[in-house]
């Protein structure tokens, strides 16, 4: 195999997407090339890494993981192993390069951290990171994927901001303890004016790695989306495992969807010049919020006539939610919800072995409200469980209902 030449013009020959045909075959081929070609390859692949053009792309569908150092073993644990099941690398012979060559859709995109030794880390040849409430996990985008321009700027792990939101600290009353609330105001915010409102669940994790304010703040300036309110609910005992947390408050539970909408609605509508409409209030979450989210707009609608549902828990005590909306007349509400088709195994090791399947879950739900009649927005993406999938899309989701120029549901 005369590879040295092709193998150093495909190494030199790196667009901005860091394509290299051929790179695959060459390190399965290894043991077979000469020992001039071997240093060849070996030398650029570290160049290209020490220049930041990894991962290495060799198609629309393939790609190509090194990792370097004088270790055992080297697996890759992600979204699409389930984080249960690790893929184990190759070794390099009389190297200290190991690699790893991945099949994936073309739009897909996932986070994952490398198992070296036994120990987890984030990949360190690749720059790009997403934050989420236990670390940064590193990511990786296929060229299909687009990667939205907002987010220039957060695309190595950084994570948002509390700047100008105002924070109250809501009484204990109908739950026993209290929350903190943040409030996001518009660009121009008048008081004299009449605002619609958006609510979030995981209000600090939507803040800090789903870029909430921020995108909204974009959105209005950029003329996307109507001015709104946004307001960030706290869970109790944020990341903590102890009771009472966000799985007490977002398991359907009635406690707690009565707090959502006598107290905490009533203080905004009280305090903030909200448009005191159901078509003009949105109720956002993710998993298990997204859960509580579509709960509260189906019990509540008269309320909250809008939800959106990223990768939401319909699994929940098989099926609790979407068994009670097929059993019950339809209601006059609006859902968007989508799902990430890496979401099988979500909550492995704490949640029941028969929920963990989001992504069927989130497909049974599609069924049920198609079959009724209901309006709604499902998608779908290859993607994870993760706060980058949900940050990207939130978007859109915005734009469907508080889109101008047309771009309204």
């Amino acid at each position: 195999m005369k590879l040295s030449t092709e193998i150093k013009s495909q190494m030199e020959n790196i667009n901005h997407l860091n394509i290299v045909e051929g790179l695959s075959s060459a390190l399965e081929n290894w043991k077979t090339l000469l020992e001039n070609e071997r240093e060849v390859l070996y030398k650029n692949i570290l160049s290209a890494i020490a220049q930041q053009n990894y991962p290495f792309y060799e198609s629309e569908t393939k790609v190509i993981l090194i990792y370097r150092a004088i270790v055992n073993t080297v697996s890759l644990n992600s979204d699409i192993t389930g984080w249960e099941e690790p893929i184990p690398f190759k070794k390099l012979d009389g190297t200290d390069l190991f690699y790893l060559n991945l099949e994936l859709e073309p739009e897909a995109r996932i986070e994952y951290h490398l198992i070296v030794d036994g120990n987890s880390i984030c990949d360190p040849s690749n720059r790009f990171k997403s934050a989420n409430g236990l670390g940064e996990l590193s990511e990786l985008a296929m060229p299909g994927y687009q990667k939205h321009p907002y987010f220039h700027d957060y695309l190595y792990g950084r994570i948002g901001s509390y700047d100008g939101l105002i924070k109250h600290i809501l009484p204990s009353g109908i739950l026993p303890y209290t929350h903190d609330v943040y409030v996001y105001l518009p660009p121009g915010y008048d008081k004299n004016k009449k605002y619609p409102t958006v609510y979030f669940q995981d209000g600090p994790d939507y803040i800090r790695f789903a870029l909430a304010p921020y995108s909204i703040n974009w959105l209005i300036l950029e003329n996307k989306i109507e001015p709104c309110i946004a307001v960030f609910v706290t869970p109790p005992n944020l990341h903590q495992p102890i009771e009472p947390n966000r799985s007490t408050e977002y398991g359907m539970n009635d406690d707690y969807v009565n707090f959502f909408c006598n107290e905490l609605m009533t203080f905004i509508d009280e305090n903030y010049p909200t448009v005191q409409s159901s078509d003009k209030r949105l109720v956002v979450g993710d998993s298990y919020a997204g859960l509580i989210s579509t709960y509260i707009s189906f019990v509540r609608n008269d309320l909250f006539g809008n939800a959106y549902s990223q990768s939401g828990y319909y699994s929940f005590k098989d099926d609790r939610l979407i068994r009670l909306i097929n059993d019950s007349e339809r209601k006059a509400i609006n859902l968007y919800f989508d799902i990430g088709t890496y979401e099988r195994k979500v909550g492995a090791g704490f949640l029941p072995v028969t929920e963990l399947d989001f992504t069927s879950g989130n497909r049974r739900m599609q069924n049920v409200l198609s079959d009724i009649g209901y309006h709604f927005v499902y998608r779908e993406y290859f993607e994870g469980h993760t706060w980058g999938n949900w940050r990207r899309h939130l978007i859109d989701a915005l734009i469907y209902f508080f889109g101008i120029n047309g771009e309204i549901k």
